[in-house]
């Protein structure tokens, strides 16, 4: 999961980040018994930075995580000793600057911020990005693959152990439990979700497989871990099923549905890249097993981390052509550089229905949108504000030059300037909707196409 967004320009990496720095000062300075006021102010800074970032969920992932480790502990007490007025200085210094400039050039933004971002957002489905309360279990199998397997097994193994987490010894794994458990909860409760919102969980559950794997070494019970073995027999069946994968391409639906979400030529490369990634989790599988069988000790908790650690490099490399021909054919570079070396890069271009933000940094020029609601940029605040912005786009003195609103238009907005504007412009559209967009304009003509996309001249019209 975290591969995956790393190279992604969200703001849940940095929550993520934020959460970790908090969540490991807090233990570091209860590790010390508070005798160290810098970590307390380390906590309490990372959770001003991270409300900056994502609003209140940034105080209140690591706030909630520490309720919940010291309740299952039964020692409440101890938060007392926390310098709640020193952190509350530093949490307001970090985060009320940035909100009081914000609030003041946008009044508007306190009650979006704190009532439609946070509470409708956590507690309605308003924002579209629903899902059922185990939203998250495939998340963490996906995301956290090899290893989620492995360490679901593990905490499986261990279950009838579990009041011995209470005992001091096990403190550690019972801080990073209630961190993990807690987000999961958490956004599993909320009424919006996203994968992306998972990763605050990463950082405890990659501590948690290294602790269990180190105990792999250190344990002399004379048997082979049960848990191991079962990650192993699981890659194995996983990849048969991987492997066996590409016999659906059979059903011509199937290849017809994939054609429409993927590139042709990406579906071309997946046969080949499903059979052989499913061989190497099958190879990976048998061996693991063979090892944990044969052998005990550092040999096995060496051998079988190097085999489980070379599953997802490996992946990546059989998979590297299919990415890169996806990633070429997603980007928007090849379709910036078209219009830029047209006759009609000079253009305004305006997306219908439709949007690709990486064209608005390829062209280094704004690109419009014709909508119903603005959903298509994935902003729930101009989708919130189009209403506003549209009443604004009717008497620019209120905005200024230009007015920000001309880039949202909807369909009435395209057809009249189809026919008055002394200008002619360009249009995006997905190909499905090229019927409808010839429709809403009296007259257009090919510039470029895609598998998915196509660009439009609309010429100037011809009623001004």
């Amino acid at each position: 999961l975290a591969i995956a967004f790393a190279r992604s320009v969200i703001f849940d990496m940095t929550l993520a980040f934020l959460v970790t720095v908090a969540m490991t000062s807090f233990w570091f300075a209860e590790e010390s018994g508070y005798r160290r006021p810098w970590l307390e102010v380390l906590l309490f800074a990372a959770m001003g930075l991270a409300a900056i970032t994502k609003g209140p969920v940034g105080f209140l992932l690591p706030l909630l995580s520490i309720l919940l480790f010291q309740a299952l502990r039964g020692e409440f007490r101890e938060l007392k000793r926390l310098r709640w007025g020193l952190g509350v200085l530093v949490f307001l210094a970090a985060a009320l600057p940035w909100f009081i400039a914000v609030s003041v050039r946008n009044p508007e933004f306190p009650r979006y911020a704190l009532w439609q971002e946070s509470l409708q957002r956590f507690a309605t489905g308003s924002t579209r990005r629903g899902g059922n309360f185990l939203y998250y279990v495939p998340i963490y199998l996906l995301g956290f693959f090899p290893w989620s397997f492995f360490l679901f097994f593990a905490a499986v193994n261990r279950w009838k152990r579990w009041r011995a987490l209470r005992d001091e010894a096990h403190k550690p794994i019972l801080f990073l439990l209630s961190w993990a458990m807690l987000i999961f909860v958490f956004f599993s409760i909320s009424q919006s979700k996203l994968p992306g919102y998972f990763l605050p969980a990463a950082v405890p559950l990659a501590i948690l497989m290294a602790k269990a794997w180190g105990e792999i070494g250190t344990e002399d019970t004379g048997r082979r871990p049960d848990w191991l073995t079962a990650g192993f027999a699981v890659l194995m069946v996983l990849g048969l099923l991987v492997a066996a994968a590409p016999q659906v391409f059979r059903f011509s639906s199937v290849e017809i549905a994939l054609t429409e979400k993927i590139p042709p030529r990406v579906v071309g490369l997946l046969k080949p890249s499903l059979f052989y990634s499913g061989l190497i989790l099958v190879v990976l599988g048998i061996i693991g097993r063979n090892l944990a069988v044969r052998r005990t000790g550092k040999t096995l908790a060496v051998g079988s981390l190097v085999l489980v650690a070379l599953t997802v490099p490996l992946l990546i490399l059989r998979w590297l052509a299919p990415l890169e021909s996806f990633a070429a054919t997603s980007s928007s570079r090849q379709l910036a550089r078209t219009i830029l070396e047209s006759p009609a890069k000079d253009l305004p271009l305006y997306g219908y229905y439709c949007f690709r933000p990486g064209l608005v940094f390829y062209l280094q020029r704004p690109v419009g949108l014709v909508t119903a609601d603005a959903s298509e940029l994935t902003s729930n605040y101009i989708s919130a504000h189009l209403v506003e912005l549209r009443r604004q786009r009717a008497n620019p003195a209120l905005l200024g030059a230009p007015p920000p609103s001309e880039l949202l238009w909807d369909a009435n907005d395209l057809r009249e300037r189809a026919r008055y504007s002394p200008r002619p412009m360009l249009v995006m559209v997905r190909n499905r909707d090229a019927r409808k967009l010839s429709q809403t304009v009296p007259e257009m003509e090919p510039l470029w196409n895609d598998w998915e996309f196509s660009i439009w001249k609309i010429p100037a019209g011809k009623e001004r």
